[in-house]
């Protein structure tokens, strides 16, 4: 009996030692950061990227680089002493086994829709040991959008052409977020039958969808003016009827704890005579 009870004292401290909180983050993605902060782990991160920079905080932090494998250094990662990694799929994949082998857990987000971005703040609250307030931050979003969608309920859909970048040209697709913010605001996505997250579109096929509204977040160097002089863009609709909107890149780009705010933002532009 004594031989159990040790046993099952050892197997409970066992336990303990997997799931224990992480103390020394290092965060690859704004997006993360953000979701760190959300949930009360601010304190545990010990590093960043140049571009994890909301809220202000962040930006006092040291920085291991750029945000993807050509601005990074695994030495650099690893220098900061983390027990864990935060980065994206697709982008961080390179880190896996080497961080495995050295003993550091990595988290790849993939977080590429609504309710994937709220399991992941509700999973990151948990495993930092901010479960309560995880749960929280989700449940505040959930309710926001309930009420976003609640008074778009009777509005008909206008047509978007969301600009991820112009050269080449890059939208939205079906399998991205920001396709399902597009329609939680009350839009329909011009590409959104296209399957990929983020497609190479064509000109003429943006000139052809003739959508309502234009969509350009606001880290392209584009104008009205510029816009205006695209060759064949004069007769679409968004532009004949001035309906190009510049939006906070930083606010609808990031997969985190502002995507209901990124809703919002994008709903009054699209519906400006419904009081949201």
């Amino acid at each position: 009996m004594k031989k159990l009870i040790c046993f099952l004292a050892a197997l409970a401290a066992s336990i303990l030692v997997a799931f224990a909180e992480p103390k020394k983050i290092v965060v690859l993605t704004p997006a993360g950061s953000e979701i760190l902060c959300a949930v009360g782990a601010y304190s545990q991160i010990a590093a960043r990227t140049d571009y994890c920079d909301f809220p202000k905080e962040m930006n006092s932090l040291p920085s291991v680089g750029g945000f993807d494998g050509k601005t990074l250094s695994l030495e650099t990662i690893v220098a900061c002493e983390p027990d864990f990694v935060y980065g994206a799929k697709g982008m961080h994949d390179y880190l896996l086994l080497p961080l495995k082998k050295l003993g550091i857990t990595l988290y790849l987000s993939d977080a590429n829709s609504i309710q994937a971005v709220l399991d992941e703040i509700t999973y990151i609250g948990r495993y930092t040991g901010h479960e309560k307030e995880g749960k929280k931050v989700s449940a505040n979003i959930s309710k926001t959008l309930d009420n976003i969608r609640a008074k778009l309920q009777n509005v008909g859909t206008v047509s978007v052409y969301y600009e991820v970048w112009n050269s080449p040209y890059m939208s939205a697709g079906k399998n991205s977020f920001i396709n399902e913010i597009i329609s939680t605001a009350g839009g329909k996505n011009i590409f959104g039958a296209l399957s990929e997250e983020y497609p190479m579109v064509s000109e003429e096929t943006i000139v052809a969808s003739k959508p309502d509204v234009f969509l350009i977040p606001d880290m392209e160097n584009e104008t009205l003016d510029s816009i205006n002089k695209r060759n064949g863009w004069q007769e679409i609709p968004a532009v004949k009827n001035g309906r190009i909107y510049f939006i906070n890149s930083d606010v609808c780009s990031r997969p985190g704890p502002r995507i209901a705010e990124a809703v919002l933002l994008i709903a009054k532009q699209l519906h400006p005579e419904v009081a949201i």
